[in-house]
């Protein structure tokens, strides 16, 4: 089974064809303004290396937040123009879920922070016992001066993620037993372990409309028009 994945929603992004559990190639970029632009190039690069067409997919994976929502929107976009005739299974992947997946070697309880800017972070909180991933605390955003009321029933812990790497000195003086750990933020395999593993418990959609962000906080932009209109959120 064929599995193209890959995350937008950073300025990490990446993408990976797995065929199964194996990861056949995964091709990693950093995206400034240009993420539109690059992108389809970049997928067909990595399939044209791989000797492979679109049609050899059988499963696709995407990042669908919480992370950068513009990165969010050109990654859904992206999957819905290449699988629209297709209809082939499709599985969301919360950025946070990839993101401790990424430590699921360790003992600890990992903590995945994602910069959300503004003094925020998205947080999730899991621990992985016999390769099973447990939810302690399920995605949401804060600020991060809310971390220690939060995570203080929670001992043994390590920090992953950019908004560790952001916050790194607070981590530190806030939690002195606890950890930081640094790995790359490339995600694109992660999210095709956990949708080969999504698919094979047939947690998947073949059907576009159901294939939706999280985007945790409105975006900017809708925020500033409700207050124009003067909505309360």
């Amino acid at each position: 089974m064929n599995l193209l994945c890959f995350d937008t929603t950073s300025r990490d992004a990446s993408i990976a064809v797995l065929r199964d559990e194996e990861i056949l190639l995964e091709y990693n970029f950093s995206s400034r303004d240009n993420l539109s632009a690059v992108m389809i190039p970049s997928l067909e690069f990595l399939l044209r290396s791989l000797g492979m067409k679109i049609a050899q997919i059988d499963v696709f994976g995407v990042a669908v937040g919480p992370g950068l929502f513009t990165g969010i929107r050109i990654g859904l976009a992206t999957l819905k123009g290449l699988n629209f005739a297709a209809a082939k299974p499709m599985v969301g992947v919360n950025t946070l879920e990839a993101l401790a997946c990424k430590f699921a070697d360790s003992k600890k309880n990992i903590v995945a922070l994602i910069d959300a800017r503004k003094g925020e972070v998205y947080l999730g909180c899991y621990r992985f016992v016999n390769g099973e991933m447990n939810i302690l605390v399920q995605p949401c955003l804060l600020p991060v001066s809310a971390l220690a009321s939060l995570l203080d029933p929670f001992a043994d812990k390590v920090f992953v993620g950019s908004g560790a790497e952001c916050h790194g000195d607070f981590l530190k003086s806030t939690f002195s037993e606890s950890r930081l750990l640094y790995r790359s933020n490339f995600l694109a395999s992660e999210i095709g372990k956990i949708a080969l593993q999504r698919f094979r418990n047939r947690q998947y959609t073949t059907d576009l409309q159901k294939l939706l962000p999280f985007y945790i906080r409105r975006p900017d932009a809708v925020s500033n028009l409700a207050r124009a209109d003067g909505a309360v959120d």
